[in-house]
C-alpha cells in the first residue's frame, strides 16, 4: 500500500509486530489504551492540521493519560476507504454501516477493527488496514459490548471532526 509521502510523520512511526501484551496498563484520553500488539502503526502528519495538539497528548511511551487527550480507538476498513482517509479525514456522509446510529464507528479493540479490515495483497505479503483514531468524548455514543455482541463496546462518533486519525496501521502475513 502506498501513501503519499506528504501524508507521512515518519518520526512518529512505531513497529509492534514482534511485541506482546505483557499486561501493563496504558491509558489514553481516560479510558483505557489497548497497544496495536502484531501490526505496524504508520504516522500521519496531524500536527498543525488541527487548532492545536492537545488531542494527542504528550509525545512518547507513557502509562498515563493527560488532561486534554482523547481516547484511542480503531477503525477497521478496506485499502481504498484507508487511503481516502488517511487523505482526507474522516466523512460521515459515506458512512455505511450505520448499525448503531449514524457516524464514524471504531472500538477501543483493535480485534473487533480487524474483522472489519478487508485483506489485500502487496507483493508478497497479504495485508489488512486499521485506523487507529482519537475519539472525542463530547457526543460520543458508547454500545456496551453485550449490546453488540462483542467482546468490547463500540462507539459511534457522529461529527467526523471529533474523529481523528493520527496513524495508519497494517498488518502483515506472509504467506511462501
Amino acid at each position: 500500500m502506498v501513501l503519499d509521502p506528504k501524508l507521512l510523520h515518519p518520526s512518529f512511526d512505531y513497529d509492534f509486530t514482534n511485541m506482546v501484551d505483557d499486561g501493563t496498563q496504558y491509558m489514553r484520553g481516560g479510558k483505557v489504551y489497548q497497544r496495536p500488539y502484531g501490526w505496524k502503526r504508520i504516522a500521519l502528519k496531524v500536527i498543525g492540521k488541527y487548532e492545536d495538539g492537545d488531542w494527542l497528548g504528550p509525545r512518547g511511551i507513557r502509562k498515563g493519560s493527560s488532561n486534554k487527550e482523547w481516547p484511542v480507538s480503531y477503525h477497521g476498513t478496506e485499502k481504498r476507504f484507508g487511503k481516502s482517509i488517511a487523505d482526507e479525514g474522516y466523512d460521515v456522509s459515506k458512512c455505511k454501516n450505520i448499525v448503531h446510529g449514524k457516524g464514524i464507528h471504531s472500538s477501543p479493540s483493535i480485534a473487533i477493527a480487524e474483522r472489519y479490515a478487508t485483506e489485500f495483497y502487496y507483493g508478497k505479503d497479504t495485508l489488512k488496514v486499521v485506523m487507529q483514531n482519537r475519539v472525542k468524548d463530547e457526543n460520543l455514543t458508547i454500545i456496551p459490548a453485550i449490546k453488540c455482541h462483542e467482546s468490547d463496546e463500540y462507539w459511534v462518533q457522529p461529527n467526523d471532526n471529533q474523529s481523528r486519525s493520527p496513524t495508519y496501521l497494517s498488518y502483515s502475513r506472509r504467506y511462501w
